[in-house]
């Protein structure tokens, strides 16, 4: 026998939901990257970069 619609309604927790990350607005410019900044460089090869990709897509 189905529980009432009462029963299942008390079961229900009730969180609070995530607070939405503020968009930037028409009239906010962008950030703008610190002109020093730049791509750290990477130890693996493309060849052993590739490997790890082929081996998570599978």
């Amino acid at each position: 026998m189905p529980e009432s619609t009462k029963d299942i309604m008390k079961t229900i927790s009730h969180t609070k939901p995530a607070k939405a990350r503020l968009q930037a607005s028409a009239t906010t410019p962008p950030r703008k990257s610190s002109l020093t900044w730049q791509p750290q460089q990477s130890s693996l090869t493309r060849e052993e970069i590739r490997a790890i990709i082929l081996e998570q897509i599978g």
